[in-house]
């Protein structure tokens, strides 16, 4: 059939063809079908995700017309999409080797090549497709960034999105995608302009206020996150994950209060997000109100008693009310379940170092300075717990280990410098102390508070002197 006969069909003779193809099935008949009509038949199924039926019509399609090249290519396209890769491409290789200006080839190919990770060989597919003759090429240029995002090809994806854009500057479709994969890149700034691009044209797109406020959110542009999210509930009220952002938005505001009647307006509506508990418990642990920060965490729990989330919060709660050995079985329940949270293992090594068990805590500040080597504080409470027990060599060692991950740290020099004078080694003491003041002098005032000593040796006074000169 010709372009114009083509043209000709229309969605009824489509679904004209849907019946008759549905009824020979059914009554187990045969029955002839052009090839627009299989071709149809085909991408109605697949479009409803009939996977079984759109294989029956292409072979149905093929014993009719075993030399049709666009339904050799559709049965390539239900191969893929079964996952069967390889025999997909080998399909599409047969045809190839008969018609090489069919840009659904192509498209096809580098789609199955994109899913086997061979993105070069994808990219030249793509560009082969994209040579020819198209409608509607910001069309084909957004399916193939989609194909390379689903991919996790990322850049790839914004580089095609983009030159689609250029295309046709109002396709709603491209504008969205490129959004989405502009702000998975960390391109925050160029996400926004493209979800704002999108709003200039339909300003009553939910998901796309929705979206803009996690980008806001991200750079943590709180109040234009709100704002975003209020837009989305604006248009539809149910939409209740922009009623959860919104909510954890003002709580990264500091604005708890809000945050609360935010977090409880939706639990309302979902009362079996033992999440949004911990996030409401987290509220009120700010606030300093413990009681219903800590009923909060067991309602958290009674739904899940796997939320590792709710059983350190609990943990934190009997710390502060000094209940140290409940505190330590809770947060031990807390890293069973996620053991390589360094923020459970930081407050269980202070726990443990309250409670004297010097061992257990030594292992537990061991395990968070592996997990989060960058941490000064944590290496500082470690070195400090050692300083404490008389273990100054050892204090000593953990804080070199740290110097040399964290050599930029003005607070490890100077805590050194600290420790050092209390060992009777008064130059490495100065040499530590010389390099924490060109870091950052004002700290000094630290040392003074934690070792008060040292401002009675003039050698210290002496550097600390010169440096503070050339502050002025």
């Amino acid at each position: 059939m010709d372009e114009e006969a083509r043209d000709s069909f229309d969605d009824g003779d489509i679904q004209e063809a849907v019946k008759r193809f549905r009824t020979m099935v059914r009554n187990k008949t045969s029955n002839y079908f052009d090839v627009f009509e299989v071709e149809g038949i085909v991408d109605h199924f697949l479009d409803d995700g009939k996977i079984n039926l759109a294989r029956k019509a292409v072979e149905t399609g093929l014993q009719i017309h075993p030399s049709a090249i666009s339904l050799q290519i559709k049965k390539a396209q239900i191969l893929l999409q079964e996952g069967k890769i390889e025999e997909c491409l080998d399909q599409l290789t047969v045809a190839e080797r008969v018609e090489t200006s069919n840009p659904d080839l192509f498209l096809t190919k580098g789609s199955a090549l994109n899913l086997l990770g061979d993105v070069e060989r994808a990219i030249e597919a793509f560009e082969k497709a994209l040579d020819m003759d198209l409608d509607e090429e910001d069309e084909t240029l957004y399916n193939i960034g989609v194909s390379f995002g689903q991919a996790g090809e990322h850049q790839l994806a914004i580089e095609y999105l983009e030159r689609a854009i250029q295309h046709n500057p109002k396709n709603e479709m491209v504008l969205y995608e490129l959004g989405y994969f502009c702000d998975r890149e960390g391109l925050f700034d160029k996400s926004i302009e493209y979800y704002n691009r999108y709003l200039d044209i339909d300003p009553f797109n939910h998901s796309v206020w929705y979206n803009l406020g996690i980008t806001f959110n991200r750079l943590e542009q709180y109040d234009k996150a709100i704002d975003a999210y209020d837009f989305a509930l604006a248009l539809n009220d149910e939409f209740i994950h922009a009623l959860f952002n919104k909510a954890n938005a003002l709580a990264n505001s500091n604005r708890y209060n809000e945050a609360i009647a935010c977090y409880n307006e939706y639990l309302e509506l979902d009362k079996e997000n033992d999440d949004a508990y911990c996030y409401l418990a987290e509220c009120y642990l700010n606030l300093e109100l413990y009681n219903l920060a800590l009923v909060n965490y067991q309602k958290a729990l009674r739904l899940n008693k796997e939320n590792a989330a709710a059983w350190y919060g609990s943990g934190l709660i009997m710390w502060s009310e000094g209940q140290l050995a409940e505190s330590r079985n809770l947060l031990k329940k807390a890293i069973k379940l996620e053991n390589d949270n360094p923020d459970f293992w930081s407050m269980y090594a202070k726990v443990c170092g309250e409670l004297n068990l010097e061992k257990e805590a030594k292992d537990a500040f061991e395990m968070v300075t592996r997990l989060d080597p960058s941490n000064v504080d944590n290496w500082l409470s470690y070195s400090e717990m050692m300083f404490e027990h008389g273990k100054i060599e050892r204090a000593i060692r953990i804080l070199k280990s740290a110097n040399k991950i964290n050599a930029g740290e003005a607070a490890i020099n100077y805590r050194l410098t600290a420790y050092l004078l209390e060992n009777k080694d008064e130059f490495e003491a100065a040499c530590y102390l010389e390099k924490a003041l060109r870091l950052d002098f004002e700290k000094h005032a630290d040392l003074l508070e934690f070792y008060p000593e040292a401002g009675k040796i003039e050698a210290i006074n002496r550097l600390i002197k010169q440096y503070q000169s050339t502050k002025f």
